[in-house]
């Protein structure tokens, strides 16, 4: 029958515009009434010639032929849509890993969730070059890929820092009273932001300069315990001023850690068994040179490098605030 040889054309039109990707209802119905028209044509044909009756093979392939047509002329649109909807989420995905090499790659994380991150960019990396070579369904695939594995990552880093934020208004606290201790004073003071790696100077209320600063490689959260490589949070002030003789490193600038709070925290701890009894509280918490190395390698100190030790060693002086804090800014406006 004429109609069949039509609608195979009009199938394999469609076929070659991926209407089995883009249209995959109307291509599948074409297909599936085909093969019943085909079915019931076969059918008729083995019967004698005068109790052959065509005319329900007639309607099922015209339904083909309409399902072809429409799975034809559909694919193109839904294409453009797809592409549209692929790019997308796309840029999303692409987003959420600049964030990662911005801000989440500074965290102390787990190995799996770094791995989690590595493998999100590894799968879009495939997915974009699958979707530039035109093979939408593998960079649909590796896409879901990524976005899971991202999915993991995300929730794992939003979880540990909604709990380490629960203190921010703590830390609001004390950076305004910092800030104030120096307006009023009209002196420097120092305000060290753990999530951005950032030493902020004031003078006079002021904000005057501002460094870059390297931790203890367990520097999210308050320190705990001697020799947990945690950096300390809270108000301090320097209680020292140390040159490379007197210290391990290129100058340095001791605190007055553990104080009056500190203790009270460690003994609380210890007394609900959150902190073992054999350990001990600590102590030695400097600002001290020998930075500048990108990463998070003290033992619980603030590092700079030799050349912003020395600025900042020119401006303070024993009595100087110093006040450590997870953030100064809130845990939405630091992801948005």
């Amino acid at each position: 029958m004429e109609d069949f040889s039509k609608c195979i054309e009009i199938l394999n039109k469609a076929k070659k515009e991926n209407a089995d990707l883009y249209s995959p209802e109307y291509f599948q119905a074409a297909e599936t009434n085909y093969q019943y028209a085909f079915i019931e044509l076969r059918r008729q044909n083995e019967k004698l010639f005068f109790q052959r009756n065509f005319s329900k093979a007639r309607e099922i392939i015209v339904l083909a032929i309409l399902k072809a047509e429409l799975a034809l002329n559909s694919s193109g649109t839904n294409k453009d849509t797809q592409k549209a909807r692929y790019l997308k989420e796309t840029e999303l995905l692409q987003k959420k890993l600049n964030s990662y090499h911005e801000f989440f790659i500074k965290l102390p994380l787990r190995i799996q969730t770094r791995k989690d991150y590595e493998f999100g960019k590894l799968a879009l990396e495939e997915s974009v070059n699958a979707f530039e070579k035109g093979d939408i369904m593998k960079a649909n695939k590796k896409l879901n890929e990524g976005k899971t594995r991202i999915s993991y990552a995300d929730a794992e880093v939003n979880a540990h820092l909604k709990d380490y934020f629960s203190k921010f208004s703590k830390w609001q606290s004390w950076v305004q009273t910092t800030i104030s201790t120096s307006a009023n004073n009209k002196s420097y003071a120092l305000v060290i932001d753990k999530i951005k790696h950032k030493g902020f100077l004031y003078y006079n209320g002021k904000l005057h300069k501002e460094y870059d600063v390297e931790f203890g490689k367990n520097w999210i959260g308050d320190k705990l315990y001697s020799g947990d490589m945690a950096t300390p949070e809270g108000k301090y002030m320097v209680t020292r001023k140390k040159n490379s003789r007197d210290s391990g490193y290129y100058k340095a600038m001791m605190l007055n850690y553990p104080n009056a709070e500190d203790k009270a925290e460690f003994a609380a701890r210890r007394k609900s068994g959150q902190i073992p009894k054999s350990r001990g509280i600590g102590g030695l918490i400097e600002i001290h040179g020998n930075g500048g190395k990108g990463v998070d390698w003290t033992k619980g100190c603030v590092a700079l490098s030799d050349e912003k030790i020395d600025e900042l060693f020119s401006k303070m002086s024993v009595g100087t605030p110093v006040t450590i804090v997870g953030s100064t800014v809130s845990l939405s406006d630091l992801l948005n």
